[in-house]
């Protein structure tokens, strides 16, 4: 199959950059107006989406048009989280892209936005990234470089064709994560109802602070425990297997609660198996109410704000101040109750979970033979 560069599907003029540092800063945000996409916006899926800041109709007019990004657009970070790429849904109003990003408009008869898409977050595309990229300071690349990244170009019914296989995948990867949040949202509010005091952490769990394993006794290759060092690791709700240890130092049992100790402080997971944990995570353990110990601590995350603010570059907490915390609880008339209806909503989630987790490694298995034409799909007017 043809691979050409990402330039010669692009319309002209169809790659650009962020704006100059001093076009756009904080102090140009505004309540409403041209949203602008940041690296925030990239990490929930296909599309560019989450929570957006805004300038002013008038700052884009003067200074940020020609930073502008339409539906149909894919968005690539510049530096940064690399390898990062977005889809602006089609048919969205005008955004601006920030100083980190870059926008590609693609010439729609040469290539499909979604297929391009899949492409470019491809084994292979990102290992060009990382054969390209400027290590000098924080690693980066340019327009020059994007330009001249390469995908391979079927026909655009072929495109479309793939696209929407691996689309069928990811609408039902989505569809589940929107049921989980929906599913945590019930449980906070059933906790809330029940929630009629405040307790110290370590007077309603056990609380163990991480530790992390040697280098040496670390492997990618399932040996041992799960090892998750912090914020890196968390997912949706259970956190990723990326690596393993044969020698844990502390560890979690499966349904504890996990917590970011280091920036950003109070970010939750729960283990959904034993695991090891390092310096960056703690585990919250309750024998007998598991689930309602982490809705607790999603209610209560107002504990750690005075951590965040405290102006370290690092932000962190230690013992002490964990098991000094205080968090909203139930009274112990109440506590069994709850915790059966906390269960089973858990039990949801956990079976929503681990679907997602088995469609996501069939669409990640299926995107290169599907690329390289090892694997055909039907398309309209070509044989499979």
């Amino acid at each position: 199959m043809n691979a050409v560069p990402l330039k010669c599907i692009a319309v002209e003029k169809g790659l650009i950059g962020g704006p100059f540092g001093s076009s756009l800063v904080s102090r140009d945000y505004a309540r409403s107006g041209v949203p602008v996409i940041r690296g925030a916006n990239m990490s929930h899926g296909r599309f560019v989406s989450g929570d957006f800041v805004y300038v002013s109709q008038e700052k884009f007019e003067a200074d940020l048009s020609r930073n502008s990004a339409q539906g149909g657009d894919l968005i690539y970070t510049q530096r940064g989280t690399l390898g990062q790429v977005a889809l602006l849904p089609p048919g969205k109003e005008l955004h601006v892209i920030s100083q980190s990003q870059m926008r590609l408009r693609i010439d729609e008869a040469k290539a499909d936005p979604l297929y391009v898409y899949y492409a470019s977050t491809s084994p292979h595309f990102l290992w060009q990234i990382d054969n390209r990229a400027i290590s000098t300071g924080v690693p980066h690349i340019n327009l020059g470089i994007l330009g001249d990244l390469e995908i391979p170009l079927p026909s655009i019914a072929e495109q479309r064709a793939i696209a929407a296989t691996l689309g069928a995948l990811d609408d039902k990867i989505e569809s589940n994560r929107r049921a989980v949040t929906i599913a945590e949202q019930l449980g906070d509010a059933l906790f809330a109802a029940a929630a009629s005091e405040s307790r110290l952490l370590s007077d309603v769990a056990d609380i163990t602070m991480g530790s992390s394993p040697k280098g040496a006794d670390l492997n990618e290759d399932g040996d041992g425990l799960p090892f998750y060092q912090g914020t890196r690791d968390f997912g949706v709700r259970f956190p990723s297997l990326r690596v393993w240890t044969t020698a844990p130092v502390r560890t979690a049992a499966k349904s504890d609660t996990l917590m970011s100790v280091r920036a950003p402080v109070g970010e939750l997971n729960r283990a959904s198996a034993d695991c090891c944990i390092g310096r960056g995570v703690a585990a919250i353990h309750s024998d007998t109410h598991p689930s309602t110990l982490y809705y607790a601590m999603r209610s209560s995350s107002s504990a750690w704000e005075k951590f965040q603010g405290e102006g370290t570059v690092f932000a962190s907490v230690n013992k002490t101040d964990v098991h000094g915390a205080e968090i909203r609880w139930v009274g112990d008339g109440a506590l069994l109750e709850l915790e059966d209806k906390l269960r089973a909503i858990d039990a949801r989630i956990e079976s929503l979970e681990s679907e997602t987790q088995r469609l996501t490694a069939l669409r990640d298995a299926l995107l290169p033979e599907l690329l390289s034409g090892r694997m055909r799909v039907p398309a309209e007017g070509v044989a499979a």
